[in-house]
């Protein structure tokens, strides 16, 4: 529930502080950018599902090979397709930006242009993202939901620490550097709290 309230209260304010800072074409670059991570995010889900499922099934059948030769193989493929969406924003992000606009509205090239500002966030992301979804599913399969509330809580103490301290200096910088070290950390976090995995593998070897 503590995670969960803290995922809302993530994203909630992402949006509310993007229309404190009154400025429309700001608050429309910021929401069109945070749906191209959420392209983004659907695409991992996917391992993170499947890390979740094969967690369970080789704690459950107490195989400790399996089980790391499977985080192994998820972690991989992870950070596979998260590099691949690096390339994706690098080379593409006018065109999936431009899907989410009318090329005739008066402010459309303005709102590409204002996004070219904020697109660095967008092609770090994925990297800074690649670890936490697979440890999310990690977390379940293992039922350490203890340190998925833990992490979490730390994650989003950081990014409000970091927005608030930045956001005079930097401005909408400071709220995607949060956001970003936000994701980050929740996946570091998770494999330090669980002593670099050697805690969900004694669960396979118990």
């Amino acid at each position: 529930m503590l995670r969960t309230l803290c995922i809302v209260a993530v994203y909630t304010f992402f949006t509310g502080a993007s229309a404190r800072m009154e400025d429309p074409v700001l608050l429309a670059v910021n929401t069109l950018l945070l749906q191209l991570f959420t392209l983004f995010s659907y695409m991992n889900d996917g391992f993170a599902y499947a890390a979740e499922a094969l967690t369970g099934r080789f704690i459950g059948a107490r195989d400790v090979k399996a089980l790391r030769d499977c985080l192994r193989r998820c972690i991989a493929w992870g950070t596979a397709v998260s590099v691949l969406f690096v390339g994706i924003y690098i080379v593409w992000w006018r065109d999936l930006v431009g899907l989410f606009i009318d090329d005739s509205a008066a402010n459309a090239a303005t709102i590409v242009e204002v996004a070219g500002r904020y697109i660095v966030w967008i092609i770090l992301i994925p990297v800074a993202s690649a670890m936490p979804f697979i440890m999310d599913g990690i977390m379940v399969g293992a039922t350490q939901t203890r340190v998925m509330r833990n992490s979490m809580f730390w994650a989003t103490a950081a990014y409000f620490g970091i927005f608030y301290i930045g956001h005079t200096l930097i401005g909408n910088n400071a709220l995607w550097l949060a956001f970003t070290l936000y994701m980050f950390l929740r996946g570091v976090l998770q494999y330090f709290m669980t002593h670099s995995l050697r805690t969900i593998y004694r669960k396979a070897g118990a």
